[in-house]
């Protein structure tokens, strides 16, 4: 009676814990607190490690930037201008497969300035398995 009281639940169980979110892929949480500490690092490089090779970035009111050179080029021409810190408040954050979408409100430190935006980066796993920024747009609520 034991043996077929295991037999029956065994599938049960295995079945839970593959369906079980503690067991999936929780997303870039680890990636997206790279992010603001390379970013508050003023890390130009290390931002742009964090993106797809063909990773861009939309910047409010100027051209989209493509590629990881060019993104690394950015933000160290951003950071020499005077941009010093993001903090960052997440608003919703979707994990689908190897896709996951953060959207987030931030105030950003630019000179003696204080700037509040919203943003949304799309991350998608590489082909080593890795989260990485596919694309980036922001703006500022000012």
């Amino acid at each position: 009676m034991k043996l077929l009281r295991i037999t029956l639940l065994l599938p049960i169980i295995l079945l839970s814990l593959a369906i079980n979110p503690a067991f999936a892929d929780e997303g870039p949480v680890e990636e997206m607190k790279m992010f603001v500490e390379a970013y508050n690092k003023q890390d130009a490089s290390g931002v742009a490690d964090l993106f797809h090779e063909d990773g861009k970035l939309l910047p409010a009111g100027k051209p989209m930037i493509s590629g990881r050179e060019a993104i690394e080029a950015y933000w160290k021409g951003s950071y020499d201008a005077g941009l010093s810190n993001i903090e960052k408040t997440s608003i919703e954050f979707v994990v689908s497969g190897d896709l996951a979408v953060e959207t987030s409100s931030y105030i950003v430190t630019f000179k003696d300035l204080k700037i509040n935006g919203k943003d949304t980066l799309v991350w998608r796993k590489s082909s080593e398995g890795e989260w990485k920024i596919s694309t980036d747009i922001w703006a500022s609520d000012q």
